[in-house]
């Protein structure tokens, strides 16, 4: 900052003192040419009044024409007089044209005509051609150094402009980049009026990765540099036009207290002119966008809360829906307002000891017996009661605090196994792993230590990965998961079948049990196609090699069609909703007993 802002002052007293310098040289050249006999007189009071035209002149063929009349002025004064003939003051001619021209011949054209004109009055057997011959070979040589530096020193500037404004640059759609966005938007937190307001716009192609799966990236690149064409061309009334990310695009609106009106307007207009067909790869496509908005005045200010609230709006959009305009209103600043403290005090919930495990049970689907336990952590907390843990484990998860809840899961899941088991129980429990903690923790040496700390037999611990995770890093998941099996560990494929690749990866990664995911489950009785693809996905899992699990069973009817399709074990709210530890150990011995009863009587 202090380099910049030295830089700034020195060309502001550069810019100051150029004019000066240059009206003193015009004056000194000016009052040692008056001093010639009075027959030159008359030419060279035009020649500071054609300097001073050059100089204020706007026009650069009037600059131009007032400059070569002044030079003209000099050397006529030079040839018609041996007085005006190359004096010590001329130097500050080719000076003044540095500064007129500044990196351009000028300056030693001017030297050279004052040279040649002044070459009548000296023959090479004169007394004095030794010193005309010294004053201009300075002359001509002061004039070519002043000029290259000049020049040098220009092209210089230019070279770091240019690089300054390709760092601030999109290499592929030439519009402005994320770092001149949040140069601007920090400089408008700088420059605040409480008289202007802005709307910022962020907007995202929907589906753009398919897009680039489909067509190609070369299509890709093309549908973003036409994008960013039709963007241009709509003027928005924007300043500048941002490309922040891959497809992720932003501009700033400014206007008055019906800004938000306004950027409401540009949204539309913005979705309307996407919705018309591209034309790529010798077919046309048609795309959709979602656009978040948030107000300047609603950021209180602040560039960087500003920039959050337009992510969380634009996020808000694509959930409803995608091609849809959604603007930070009050419903997303009073869930935003909750989220900032959720994440402010998850963080010291472990420590406070307002995390809690409930454990659903997993049921043989043949037998009707408990064979194993899902952990499902639970937050209560002491103002806002029981946290949504869908909620809280997003945030958990986008600021990575789901690494220390996750060994701490890990940790508690392990100990109450291990507790069930000296209590005769040998209950393999299930805890689920977040992608942030296969991407961001070491997994494997988390998982054998607590194993080692809480001495519990490695079958007794299940860990459940969705598919998303596999995607993530589909060899490192492979590895790790390999080396936890090796150990004893079971692992089970969560949520199967809601991701494109499922396929893909479940016959390459080392699993244990694949799990159906519940909305497969849902409609399996009513939907045909349903009832299909939950077959589909058993036989697949047995063909395999696979144990497979029901997610979501909650009426009789599922479960006598998961057991005339094979399927091995099955969790739901037919069975039992998710327990705390004691009443699930409470129905597990009820559950013994009548089945001891039971056979008793047999």
């Amino acid at each position: 900052m202090l380099s910049a802002t030295s830089q700034t002052v020195s060309r502001s007293l550069l810019r100051g003192v150029l004019p000066l310098f240059y009206l003193v040289a015009v004056t000194i050249v000016s009052y040692s040419l008056l001093v010639v006999p009075q027959t030159v007189a008359p030419y060279l009071y035009a020649y500071p009044l054609c300097l001073l035209l050059a100089f204020i002149s706007a026009n650069a063929k009037l600059k131009m024409l007032a400059a070569l009349a002044a030079l003209g002025c000099v050397t006529l004064a030079s040839q018609l007089s041996p007085s005006a003939a190359l004096q010590e003051t001329f130097i500050l001619i080719p000076l003044s044209y540095l500064i007129l021209f500044p990196g351009t011949l000028w300056p030693i054209i001017a030297a050279l005509l004052l040279v040649i004109s002044s070459l009548s009055h000296h023959s090479f057997n004169s007394a004095n051609f030794g010193d005309y011959l010294l004053d201009a070979i300075e002359l001509v040589s002061i004039s070519i150094l002043a000029t290259l530096g000049v020049h040098y020193k220009h092209k210089l500037q230019s070279q770091i402009e240019r690089y300054r404004r390709d760092s601030l640059t999109d290499f592929l759609t030439r519009l402005a980049n994320r770092a001149a966005f949040l140069n601007d938007t920090k400089r408008l937190e700088s420059q605040y009026n409480s008289d202007q307001h802005y709307a910022l716009l962020q907007l995202d192609i929907d589906d753009f990765k398919l897009i680039n799966d489909t067509l190609g990236h070369h299509q890709g690149d093309i549908l973003l540099i036409g994008l960013a064409q039709r963007l241009n061309q709509l003027n928005l009334g924007c300043d500048q036009l941002y490309r922040l990310s891959g497809d992720e695009f932003a501009l700033i609106i400014k206007g008055d207290q019906h800004i938000r009106a306004k950027a409401d307007q540009v949204a539309h207009r913005i979705l309307a002119t996407c919705s018309q067909a591209f034309f790529l790869n010798q077919r046309y496509y048609s795309m959709t966008m979602s656009i978040g908005v948030a107000l300047f005045d609603d950021a209180m200010y602040d560039s960087d809360i500003w920039c959050r609230n337009v992510d969380i709006a634009l996020q808000r959009a694509k959930q409803k829906g995608k091609n849809l305009v959604q603007h930070f209103d009050e419903e997303l600043i009073g869930e935003t307002i909750r989220n900032y403290q959720l994440e402010r005090e998850l963080s010291t919930a472990i420590s406070r000891q307002q995390l809690h495990l409930e454990y659903q049970p997993k049921v043989d689907v043949v037998s009707g017996r408990v064979t194993s336990a899902e952990a499902l952590i639970r937050w209560h907390h002491p103002d806002l009661g029981q946290v949504n843990p869908e909620q809280f484990v997003a945030i958990a998860e986008k600021s990575q605090q789901i690494i220390a809840i996750g060994r701490w899961v890990i940790e508690t899941a392990c100990r109450q196994a291990k507790a069930w088991q000296q209590q005769g129980h040998d209950i393999c429990i299930a805890v689920n792993v977040s992608t942030v903690q296969f991407l961001y923790d070491d997994i494997f040496q988390v998982v054998s230590q607590t194993l080692r700390d809480t001495e519990l037999d490695a079958r007794l611990l299940q860990l459940e990965i969705t598919e998303t995770t596999l995607m993530k890093q589909p060899q490192s998941v492979s590895q790790t998961c390999e080396e936890l099996r090796r150990i004893g560990v079971r692992i089970a494929i969560d949520d199967f079948g809601i991701a494109y690749s499922s396929l893909n990866y479940l016959k390459q990664l080392p699993i244990d049990v694949v799990k159906i995911d519940k909305s497969f489950i849902d409609d399996c009785v009513d939907d045909h196609h349903d009832h299909m693809l939950v077959r589909t996905i058993i036989q697949l899992g047995h063909n395999l090699g696979k144990v497979v699990t029901a997610e979501g069973v909650n009426s009789r009817e599922q479960l006598s069609l998961l057991a005339e399709e094979g399927c091995d074990d099955y969790q739901g709210y037919y069975y039992s909703p998710p327990l705390i530890a004691e009443e699930f150990i409470t129905l597990i011995t009820r559950e013994q007993a009548t089945r001891t009863l039971a056979m008793g009587r047999n």
